[in-house]
């Protein structure tokens, strides 16, 4: 949704739909002044739990434009405007959602906690994300925030504002109310899971996911990219590696010209420069889609990159090219996966916060005398599939399944 079309939507915010003590009742409250932002901080950190968001734009820079920042307890909802507060104060908001001694309450919340921990400098360790939370309770898998609310406490959120331009102001009074819901009932959605949670013991699993989900945001994972830019199509293992180089240097190219990486240099056009032979400045100036800064001052860079990674030895593609699965092999995995997806299904875990087929494959079919464990030992996905499926594959343990009240269910033995 555009801005003014933002403004002319509705001419009073919208009051929560559900009377409840764990929703806050009030108006949003505008923090556009440090005075305004320590009182709400000092009100936030004796409350000791408090829900977490952010509107940012990521599609002009390198890193995301925070626009605003939501903030909400049981009894308040505060709107933090970045454009008008100074870094300083800013850093007490992202302190506080580092702060381990204060509960932040998010909902597919990785990006929102990278944004904190970059602006902190530290790690946020108490972390809980209502997403994550669903998919260990019996919930699909991803559950949107509207969804998961309508679920646990039969409030409709209307349609967000996902296209809004969050840096023009002033925000509109439909604009203050989508945000204002982004955070108003996660502390109840939080109590009745965590009510779930700890009747299943799963409490401490929420909170080692949600850390492991911060970490994976920050990390810069090249192998994903690979895969997302490769689009599904067969490329040889000579131009996968040549995809690889060009990821690589695609990360610092879009650091140094403040561009998001798939600005900088597009997914289709790193795809078609893999497919260049010898690689010339004058075929890389061939490829459509390349923007101009990038190869006015990145195309010797491009260059030497593809002709570097042309020249490597052979087994260094292996390590950028799947596994090739036999016919036999193909079945043996697509079997597995099913019985763990159906063991996930008998614990109420959703199967793709567990693994992946790709990762399972790889495990499977390696050697496992050097790589025994699917998971890490002592992480929750070893306790809950790691060690029966280990069972499982030496005949140890078996598993039942049944249709259940419409749907498939698995007893696990």
């Amino acid at each position: 949704m555009h801005h003014a079309e933002a403004h002319a939507t509705g001419g009073t915010v919208r009051r929560p739909q559900l009377q409840d003590p764990l929703v806050p009742q009030g108006e949003p409250e505008m923090l556009s002044t440090p005075s305004a932002l320590d009182e709400f901080l000092d009100h936030v950190r004796a409350a000791g739990s408090f829900a977490y968001d952010t509107e940012f734009i990521g599609e002009e820079t390198f890193l995301p434009r925070i626009c605003l920042v939501q903030l909400s307890t049981t009894e308040r909802v505060g709107l933090v405007d970045p454009l008008e507060l100074p870094d300083d104060a800013m850093r007490c908001v992202w302190k506080a959602v580092c702060d381990p001694t204060l509960q932040t309450i998010v909902h597919a919340g990785g990006q929102d906690v990278l944004i904190a921990q970059r602006g902190a400098g530290e790690s946020a360790s108490a972390v809980i994300d209502t997403q994550i939370a669903a998919g260990m309770t019996g919930m699909p898998w991803p559950l949107s925030l509207a969804n998961l609310v309508e679920s646990l406490s039969g409030v409709h959120l209307p349609k967000g504002h996902t296209f809004t331009e969050w840096d023009k102001r002033p925000l509109s009074k439909a604009q203050i109310g989508y945000a204002a819901d982004d955070v108003r009932f996660l502390p109840l959605v939080w109590s009745k899971q965590r009510e779930r949670l700890e009747a299943l013991g799963r409490t401490a699993w929420v909170a080692e996911e949600t850390r492991e989900s911060a970490r994976q945001s920050e990390a810069f994972d090249p192998q994903s990219q690979v895969r997302r830019a490769s689009r599904g199509l067969t490329l040889r293992p000579r131009e996968l590696t040549v995809l690889r180089e060009l990821v690589l240097i695609r990360q610092e190219m879009a650091q140094a010209l403040n561009l998001p990486p798939r600005t900088a240099l597009p997914d289709g056009c790193m795809l078609e420069l893999a497919r260049v032979g010898t690689p010339t400045a004058e075929r890389i100036a061939q490829v459509r889609g390349i923007p101009r800064a990038t190869l006015q001052h990145f195309a010797r860079n491009i260059e030497e990159t593809m002709a570097r990674a042309r020249a490597l030895p052979a087994d260094q593609d292996a390590q950028w090219t799947p596994r090739p699965e036999s016919a036999e092999q193909r079945t043996q995995v697509d079997a597995l996966w099913s019985i763990l997806s159906m063991r996930s299904i008998a614990l109420g875990i959703a199967a793709p916060l567990v693994t992946s087929r790709a990762e399972l494959a790889g495990w499977f079919l390696s050697d496992r005398t050097e790589r025994p464990h699917l998971f890490a030992p002592g992480s929750w996905r070893e306790e809950a599939i790691g060690s029966w499926l280990e069972s499982f594959l030496r005949g140890e343990r078996h598993l039942n399944l049944r249709w259940h009240n419409g749907g498939p269910a698995a007893d696990a033995t």
